[in-house]
């Protein structure tokens, strides 16, 4: 994909309110000019490995819910904690989901307020590809490959 010369913007450094100002082409430009930052010294993780954090991590969370809505937050995820990435669509994400292998941690991490609503559906973590590098250990993956 050719970037715009002088072009420097990141998906993960974009506001939310600048997401409704940008053409689906500028967004493009900004995941594509992401993945090359990331290129020059990030691993891209995999579906199904396993990380651990190497200290306290500020992640951000999406809950999910039996309607047509979602929700989230962050919250402080403790050094130790271990998590298993989901990667479906690209071999080079620059951000995916993640469970959290302690259940504990949905407690920590969710309030009271949805984790008791009746359409509450659990959640998920969501951590971009230079968080995981930084604050991250890989431990493996699900099938016991490093």
């Amino acid at each position: 994909m050719e970037i715009p010369a002088g072009w420097n913007r990141c998906m993960t450094h974009l506001q939310p309110n600048e997401f409704l100002t940008l053409t689906a082409e500028e967004l493009e430009w900004a995941r594509e000019y992401e993945t090359r930052q990331l290129k020059e010294w990030a691993r891209f993780p995999s579906h199904g490995e396993v990380y651990e954090a190497l200290h306290d991590v500020q992640v951000r969370f999406v809950t999910h819910w039996r309607a047509p809505f979602t929700g989230g937050g962050s919250g402080l995820l403790p050094a130790g904690s271990r998590v298993r990435v989901e990667v479906y669509f690209t071999q080079e994400p620059i951000s995916v989901y993640a469970q959290a292998l302690d259940p504990n941690l949905e407690t920590m991490l969710v309030p009271m307020e949805d984790r008791s609503a009746p359409k509450y559906g659990g959640y998920s973590l969501s951590i971009t590809t230079e968080q995981l590098n930084r604050d991250f250990s890989l431990l493996g993956s699900e099938n016991g490959a490093a």
